[in-house]
């Protein structure tokens, strides 16, 4: 039964840095994060309820910045303080006027829906269907040396992690050397593998036929050639025995319209960073009547906002690939999650919203 069946207005929109360091360098084809360049954001209703979400941006990705996020958030507070805290409504006036700036309009749109869910006294995965409280994440083996590689998957699956995913650099052989040595340390590990558009066609192809050698066959291989090259995607996906994961090249629901009519690609990665709530629940609608697999991943987030996207896939469920581990990654956080994590098990524990809370010092 709801707490409160009036419409609120958003009375406040707070933010500040955070800049929290990795103890493991987070290294991929095209940027290496060493510290989030990220923000907390807070909503608050003229009730006093508030909401919390994460902006995170990619510079080399979505082209986004610190600078830009704190400019549109900015803006986006001048133009929400004192409107009807109607979800779809907001939305769209955030696409209207920052249509480009992904992250600080996702951070905003899982506030609003934190402080909504939170006076509706429903946890957020509920909103979102409630299909499940549980899911099995991965771990990110990112680019380092061989040795390191082997002793970093080596001691995750030794902490249940049997699903390990592999950034790739597009030096075919390095990239070999790596897998394999994972392969070795784990050999009953899930691989998947995230070239972040680093190879071409040819050069994926070759490498999926180097690591067949080995008896090696991913699990899945995520947009391992650039976003722009839909032919070469659509070849891929066609000739390939590994399933093909669109990552960067589906930002909204009319890319991956694109995917399913070009068969590009045989599964889409949803980010909330990328496409934000509402845009991300017309790309799963898609995919799903596609018959597409669905995977949900993260930029380089703390566990603010890995928890709004465990509640998004939770909530709707039928997410083959979860990949919610960067808080891993994390020397210090000041964030306790909104999910209990026992080794690769994520589980939902909110009462109502995200459940995310800080830490007590």
């Amino acid at each position: 039964m709801s707490k409160n069946t009036a419409v609120p207005c958003i009375s406040d929109l707070k933010w500040q840095p955070l800049r929290v360091p990795l103890h493991t360098p987070f290294a991929i084809s095209s940027e290496t994060t060493t510290v989030t360049d990220n923000f907390w954001v807070r909503l608050t209703l003229d009730d006093g309820t508030e909401g919390w979400g994460e902006a995170a941006p990619s510079p080399t990705l979505m082209g986004e910045t610190a600078l830009t996020v704190e400019a549109t958030l900015r803006e986006a507070k001048t133009l929400l303080v004192g409107q009807p805290a109607v979800w779809r409504r907001c939305v769209q006036m955030l696409r209207q006027n920052f249509g480009t700036q992904k992250a600080a309009c996702a951070a905003v749109e899982v506030a609003l829906l934190d402080a909504l869910t939170k006076r509706k006294g429903i946890p957020l995965w509920q909103w979102f269907g409630g299909a499940t409280d549980e899911l099995e994440t991965d771990v990110t083996v990112p680019i380092m040396p061989v040795d390191d590689a082997k002793n970093f998957a080596a001691e995750f699956f030794g902490k249940g992690f049997k699903k390990l995913k592999l950034k790739l650099a597009g030096d075919l052989d390095l990239d070999e050397a790596r897998i394999v040595a994972v392969h070795e340390v784990a050999p009953l590990a899930q691989l998947q593998l995230d070239a972040n558009q680093a190879y071409n066609p040819t050069k994926a192809m070759r490498l999926l036929k180097r690591l067949e050698r080995f008896g090696i066959i991913p699990a899945l291989f995520e947009q391992p050639i650039p976003k722009s090259d839909w032919t070469g995607m659509k070849w891929l996906t066609q000739n390939s025995f590994v399933p093909i994961c669109a990552d960067e090249m589906v930002v909204t629901a009319a890319d991956a319209l694109r995917v399913v009519k070009e068969n590009a690609a045989h599964a889409i990665n949803i980010k909330l960073m990328k496409s934000g709530v509402a845009e991300s629940l017309k790309i799963i609608a898609i995919a799903q009547a596609a018959n597409l697999q669905l995977m949900v991943g993260a930029m380089v987030e703390t566990e603010l906002g890995l928890t709004a996207a465990a509640h998004l896939a939770g909530g709707i469920g039928g997410f083959e690939f979860v990949d919610l581990d960067t808080h891993l990654f994390l020397e210090s956080s000041p964030f306790e999650a909104g999910f209990k994590q026992l080794g690769a098990k994520l589980t939902l524990q909110a009462k109502e919203g995200l459940g995310v809370s800080l830490k007590e010092c």
